[in-house]
């Protein structure tokens, strides 16, 4: 995943899948939805530290053509959304 990418103020919106897993769907971004089109790449990020937390990131195409780095950091659920400009 190339390019300069820009952290922005957003939403992910998931689904649950049968194992419980949360499978994100739509990004929300300034009050517009646009759906996931397609997961280009994914990545489980962890320390050596123990406690620390870990972080899921995938990369996704949304409907609109943008690229996205969706990043969510495990145990709190929280996800940082950052869009290739």
């Amino acid at each position: 995943m190339t390019g300069n990418l820009v952290s922005t103020i957003a939403q992910v919106e998931c689904r649950s899948e049968s194992r419980g897993e949360e499978k994100p769907v739509a990004v929300i971004i300034g009050g517009e939805r646009l759906e996931i089109v397609e997961f280009l790449d994914r990545a489980f990020i962890t320390s050596v530290e123990a406690g620390e937390p870990v972080r899921h990131r995938l990369w996704v195409d949304l409907e609109d053509g943008q690229r996205c780095e969706l990043t969510r950091v495990t145990p709190d659920g929280t996800w940082m959304v950052r869009v290739e400009r």
